[in-house]
């Protein structure tokens, strides 16, 4: 049911070459509320090296988070931890996390427990960034992941979770626009099925920017 935009570009010319890989999972960034990458589900693919902040260049193990901000261009500087013999990511679309806070990480909406480096991806996966300016606050920021289902029957069935703590909760109440149009909330159980004729967009509205929501097109 999604719109789902391929990116496979190199970031960054480097002297070991290494091509990227053929797998390729969704990627979507978002700061301040909004989303600044893959506002509808992009398929990014992940290179295979990357420059950290000195300079250096590295060589990234096959489909890995890290890789995979390094194929779409985007802007990002990469510290590299020799302690642990990997990298973290301080900056990414130009944006850098405060001493505060941090880039955060989720793969099927759920918190990474490996960095970026060590995360390794599948062609189904779903990987959000999030700019978290404040890891000391219980109260976002958060992001929604939209999922749509057709059911054959002129109807679909959309559900969405909401991400920002260490697992995803299922969206509950939140509004659902369908071409511009509120049609109804999400029940308790995070879905809403909706009859539908002719092409859609999807997605929950944000709040106050607060929170950033996946787009879908069907």
């Amino acid at each position: 049911m999604r719109t789902r935009n391929i990116l496979a570009a190199a970031a960054f010319a480097v002297a070991i070459i290494v091509p990227t890989t053929a797998s390729a999972a969704t990627l979507r960034v978002v700061s301040g509320g909004q989303n600044v990458f893959g506002a509808t589900a992009t398929d990014v693919t992940s290179a295979r090296a990357y420059v950290d902040s000195k300079g250096k260049r590295h060589v990234l193990k096959a489909n890995s988070a890290m890789g995979q901000i390094i194929a779409t261009s985007l802007p990002y500087t990469a510290v590299y931890d020799t302690t642990y013999n990997a990298a973290y990511l301080t900056r990414i679309v130009g944006t850098k996390a405060p001493a505060t806070g941090y880039w955060a990480l989720f793969v099927n909406g759920t918190m990474s427990m490996t960095g970026a480096t060590d995360a390794t991806l599948k062609a189904s996966d779903e990987v959000v960034w999030i700019l978290d300016s404040d890891y000391s606050s219980k109260n976002g920021p958060f992001a929604y992941n939209l999922d749509a289902k057709n059911n054959g029957n002129g109807t679909v069935t959309f559900s969405a979770t909401r991400m920002g703590g260490a697992k995803a909760i299922v969206a509950g109440g939140a509004p659902l626009e369908v071409n511009g149009v509120k049609v109804g909330n999400l029940n308790a159980s995070g879905t809403l099925t909706v009859s539908l004729t002719g092409p859609w967009t999807a997605q929950i509205p944000t709040k106050n920017k607060i929170a950033a929501s996946e787009k879908l097109a069907g």
